[in-house]
């Protein structure tokens, strides 16, 4: 079932008329005719019977969805700038992951540094990545995008369990899973060069814990994956564990 976010308020019985870019892809990609799909207005699913209407493209909202695909703690990944290819990869999975918000940060071994004169094109971007990833899993809301920022404002990005993945941590630091509890969650992730010995302890003195992602060295783009992979898979769990 196909799913789009709307800007417009829904309601069951009215008729929603798609935008240029959504008409074109129901309309001419996927060539709807009178198929059910699934539109989300501020956090809310519906049923709906998408139709083409002359030049236009439709749909008829039928039902409110009672579903809500979202985890049950907020989830922020502080993610350190990497090369675009792997950036974007981590954002498509993020978002389907079920985090929340991201912070895009720069570091001292970062090889990719923010630009400017790109900022607001690289940032519609990366929310058209964002947004599509949340349309395709079926999520009630698209992850909040923050503007990159430097090293030291990661303290303004904090939730109630905040944890730092470090790479020299495995033996000396706990392993992500056994300090994980039902509660809002920040992990930082580290570019490819990973983060120094002062950052670490930086990131320490901010209230960031340091954990292992175990004893094996994980490229970034890698170690942030598995660590949202497995905050999701626990927050699902204490869900259920504790209603």
């Amino acid at each position: 079932m196909q799913q789009y976010f709307t800007e417009v308020p829904l309601e069951p019985g009215m008729e929603y008329v798609f935008p240029k870019a959504q008409a074109h892809h129901a309309g001419t990609v996927l060539r709807m005719n009178h198929e059910t799909i699934r539109l989300v207005h501020d956090g809310i699913g519906y049923f709906a019977d998408a139709y083409p209407k002359g030049k236009e493209f439709a749909a008829r909202v039928l039902s409110i969805d009672p579903r809500i695909n979202e985890l049950p703690f907020q989830v922020t990944l502080a993610q350190a700038l990497i090369r675009r290819e792997k950036m974007e990869l981590i954002l498509q999975k993020a978002a389907e992951l079920g985090v929340t918000r991201i912070v895009p940060f720069e570091s001292s071994r970062c090889v990719v540094h923010a630009r400017s004169e790109k900022a607001d094109r690289q940032k519609e971007r990366w929310n058209s990545i964002l947004q599509e990833a949340s349309e395709q899993c079926k999520r009630n809301r698209i992850p909040e995008l923050e503007n990159i920022c430097s090293f030291g404002q990661l303290s303004g990005y904090s939730s109630e369990l905040n944890l730092a993945a470090y790479e020299n941590a495995y033996g000396t630091s706990p392993f992500l899973l056994e300090v994980l509890k039902p509660a809002s969650i920040t992990i930082v992730i580290g570019p490819e060069g990973g983060f120094s010995e002062e950052e670490n302890a930086a990131l320490n003195q901010m209230g960031f814990s340091s954990i292992s992602l175990g004893p094996r060295i994980l490229r970034a783009e890698t170690a942030a994956i598995s660590a949202c992979a497995l905050i999701s898979g626990y927050l699902e769990t204490a869900e259920k564990d504790y209603g």
